[in-house]
């Protein structure tokens, strides 16, 4: 009895997992579709258009139904985190960055728990410095990328530091998160590799 009820529940949170990282690509790729228009990486704004959010919308409502507290944690920390990409930026609150983001983190440490919010943010920051790793080349012109900032070797260590702190804390999110980062990004890319979507995105350059 016990055992089916926990393998049930372990499917529910990786499968939410795996949505709000589809959730949190698209969000990611709204922000920066300007940027990745100029460089040509792939985005999923520039294909889904107006369609984006009531995908990204539904995708989170189911998430949620799956495993509420681990789709919460993981868009808190992304929404948290992608603000500090503009600490001094008013955003349409009022608020600048920095103060949204210290809300938000607030705000998910009171209603989640402390090691459901630490162990999002810092699998949200991997995902985020291995994904200014990987742009290293390309990201000349972005001046939000860490590896930048901080230097390859620092934005490397701190992304296997950060890993290895939310694998002890939760190493169910940890393991399925950077497992399905890579699927998500192998998904894109086959959608970006047919010819009606590469015409689409030729249309917008």
């Amino acid at each position: 009895m016990w055992p089916t009820i926990f393998k049930i529940s372990l499917l529910k949170k990786v499968f939410s997992v795996f949505l709000t990282g589809f959730v949190i690509k698209i969000m990611d790729d709204y922000s920066d579709q300007n940027i990745d228009i100029l460089i040509g990486k792939p985005n999923l704004s520039i294909v889904m258009e107006l369609g984006g959010l009531p995908y990204a919308l539904l995708l989170f409502l189911l998430s949620f139904l799956l495993d509420a507290s681990t789709s919460i944690g993981l868009f808190l920390a992304s929404f948290a985190l992608g603000m500090a990409g503009s600490l001094n930026v008013k955003m349409p609150s009022g608020l600048y960055g920095y103060q949204e983001s210290i809300i938000t983190v607030l705000f998910g440490f009171l209603v989640l728990g402390r090691v459901n919010m630490t162990s999002s943010m810092l699998i949200i920051a991997t995902i985020q410095l291995w994904d200014d790793l990987i742009d290293y080349k390309k990201d000349g012109i972005n001046k939000k990328n860490w590896a930048f900032i901080i230097g390859k070797v620092e934005a490397l260590l701190l992304a296997i530091i950060f890993f290895l702190l939310t694998l002890y804390l939760d190493c169910v999110k940890a393991i399925s998160t950077i497992i399905f980062m890579h699927i998500i990004v192998y998904m894109i890319n086959l959608l970006f590799k047919t010819p009606q979507k590469i015409l689409d995105i030729e249309g917008k350059l």
